[in-house]
């Protein structure tokens, strides 16, 4: 049984957060050292470095982007920002499960549109804003699917959208997507259309830990989320590291390259394993296990975190993230013997199922 805080376990394999299993960039480690020198002075409150890198590394002035503790911040923000008490968002579902939160703490109601083939139907969510809603939130990739949205399906979208309404792209995971059509959201920025940009550095750029991110929006509606924003929000040292990291290229294609590398060989041994699982766009897989409460619960007698999936209406499946290589064999390990102990069978586990 994990006991503890298991962050400084190291006989524990944790897959269950989507982290970045590798140390950050060794400059954001440097900025972070010298930085502590300074650590008894209060941080820059506007983040003036760290937006000023963004806008060189993002070709847009910084006066379109918002910093915020975390990306979860920002979704915060932007719903204390667009959301009036009675009023409407809708998203898809399941998704992650902060858009729910950040929506009913601003008062307004949630309108969930279920996924069609694991993906978000943006023609449906489209069908289903009415007078009431001033915010739609589409995560690219999706969380906990691992599917993305292409360019043309999101166009299509954002041009049935009365002017009300705000959007909210959270591309939490963009950094790991392949796909070809994969949308150029700034240019939707740099156009003035009513959308924000939601990044974050805690999964490829391995700064979970500092809880930093920043949106991009059109400079009047980032101004409007901006200011339900609290002075010193992001601490000297996250700011520090994260423009170090956005500057450290080749670590941040090192990282890439072995998650892609493990989500391939994740994705070999689950086949052989005769095991139903969702390609993906991120650094995670979704996997059907028949019963994800039980499997979870094993697992983590076995040291392996993974994560349960009943809160978003996925009990027969767990999420996995993509971790070192010999975190990736030990959780393979354990799935086995505990599959092989549950008496699951590969047809079972196999079946596609409608969520």
């Amino acid at each position: 049984m994990i006991r503890g805080n298991r962050a400084t376990r190291p006989d524990i394999s944790d897959l269950s957060a989507n982290e970045n299993p590798f140390s950050p960039s060794p400059n954001a480690i440097r900025a972070l050292i010298d930085q502590a020198a300074t650590a008894n002075r209060y941080p820059d409150r506007d983040g003036v470095a760290l937006k000023t890198t963004l806008s060189v590394k993002l070709g847009i002035a910084r006066d379109h982007i918002i910093l915020g503790n975390g990306s979860c911040e920002i979704l915060d923000l932007v719903a204390r920002a667009c959301l009036k008490p009675g009023g409407e968002a809708v998203l898809g579902w399941p998704s992650f499960p902060t858009y729910r939160s950040v929506v009913t703490r601003a008062g307004a109601s949630v309108v969930s549109v279920p996924l069609a083939e694991h993906a978000y139907d943006l023609d449906a969510m489209a069908a289903r804003i009415g007078a009431q809603t001033t915010l739609a939130i589409v995560a690219n990739p999706n969380n906990p699917t691992g599917l993305s949205i292409g360019q043309a399906a999101l166009d299509r979208f954002l041009d049935r959208l009365p002017a009300q309404v705000v959007v909210v792209l959270d591309e939490a995971y963009r950094e790991y997507v392949w796909r070809p059509d994969f949308p150029d959201s700034l240019a939707y920025v740099a156009a003035g259309r009513p959308v924000v940009v939601v990044r974050s550095l805690s999964k490829a750029y391995g700064l979970a830990g500092l809880r930093i991110g920043y949106a991009v929006a059109p400079p009047v509606l980032a101004r409007r989320i901006d200011a339900e924003r609290q002075h010193f929000n992001t601490n000297s040292m996250a700011q520090a590291a994260a423009v170090a990291a956005l500057a450290d290229a080749d670590h941040l294609a090192q990282c890439v390259a072995a998650n892609a590398a493990g989500l391939s060989w994740l994705k070999a041994q689950l086949s052989a394993l005769g095991l139903f699982y969702l390609p993906s766009e991120a650094n995670f897989l979704l996997v059907r296990v028949g019963n994800g409460r039980e499997v979870h619960a094993r697992l983590k007698d076995r040291g392996v975190l993974v994560k349960e999936l009943d809160a978003v209406g996925l009990p027969d499946c767990i999420r996995v993230s993509v971790g070192r290589p010999h975190e990736n064999e030990r959780f393979i390990r354990a799935l086995s013997a505990v599959l092989a102990g549950a008496g699951t069978t590969s047809a079972e586990s196999k079946e596609c199922v409608t969520w």
